[in-house]
């Protein structure tokens, strides 16, 4: 059985509900018809701002003022997600309302250290007891740190130093099948960030820390846009993974389309 971490932290009990949206992208916006998406354009900066107020003016128009009533004493989210600044991974792709539902901390390369005091929040002030970190096929953050980023700004270097210190850079592998190897790395290491510095929720069996990949490049053979567990609480044997109380509310198909083999396909 292959743990990042040699403490044990399979933990019983929590089959969550949250799990059962594990799926391909729904494309909630258009009514989960993927088809439909048009291609993004560049648009000007009074193009910009018209789109994002005409979106939310549909969203509101949508929505009547009893859908705002469990806003107004605070949130209630059921995740706190930690993922990539990718503009490419979005939350409705959880195939439920992001509203209220979900945490969301952002940065490049899906690093809790560099968003610490976010994620500490949503850990230990919200009713969150799965904290999702979520890298992505294809990650831009992770291809800069194996090559030579020494010409970027100072912050974008101090974001990307830390994914430069744990990734692989110098392998016989194919370079998209690194990529992709090192995406699951950043991921492994982040659960494993998290294990130790929230050991006392997750010992205690109050949260669980899940690790998955956003692979809309199909680079695992489950389909575009496929959300594929790699690590739950530090175990990344697909057969433990499998076994583990949180996903045993899916179907057993559900699982075995939904948790990584471990071995990426090579990639186009």
């Amino acid at each position: 059985m292959k743990k990042i971490s040699t403490k044990k932290r399979l933990i019983a009990g929590l089959g969550l509900s949250f799990l059962l949206a594990l799926s391909p992208v729904v494309a909630a916006s258009s009514g989960g018809h993927g088809s439909e998406a048009a291609p993004a354009k560049a648009m000007s900066p009074s193009e910009t701002i018209k789109a994002v107020i005409n979106g939310n003016d549909q969203f509101t128009g949508h929505h009547d003022n009893q859908y705002y009533e469990a806003y107004q004493k605070g949130q209630i989210p059921n995740l706190t997600v930690i993922t990539c600044s990718d503009s490419r991974v979005h939350t409705p792709l959880f195939g439920m309302d992001p509203n209220n539902n979900i945490f969301i901390i952002r940065n490049i390369g899906n690093q809790i250290k560099n968003s610490e005091g976010s994620v500490d929040y949503g850990v230990h002030h919200l009713p969150t007891k799965i904290l999702l970190v979520m890298g992505h096929s294809s990650c831009g953050a992770v291809k800069a740190a194996m090559g030579d980023y020494s010409s970027e700004t100072a912050g974008i270097k101090a974001e990307l130093n830390d994914l430069s210190d744990l990734i692989i850079k110098d392998s016989d592998e194919d370079f998209n099948t690194l990529w992709t190897k090192n995406v699951e790395i950043n991921v492994d290491y982040q659960v494993n960030y998290a294990l130790h510095h929230y050991s006392a929720k997750v010992n205690a069996g109050e949260m669980v820390v899940v690790g998955a990949v956003y692979d809309f490049n199909d680079h695992y053979g489950k389909g575009r846009g496929a959300l594929v567990v790699t690590n739950i609480n530090g175990y990344t044997d697909p057969n433990v993974v499998m076994q583990h109380p949180v996903l045993k509310d899916l179907e057993k198909s559900a699982i075995v389309n939904h948790v990584s083999s471990r071995a990426p396909s090579m990639l186009q």
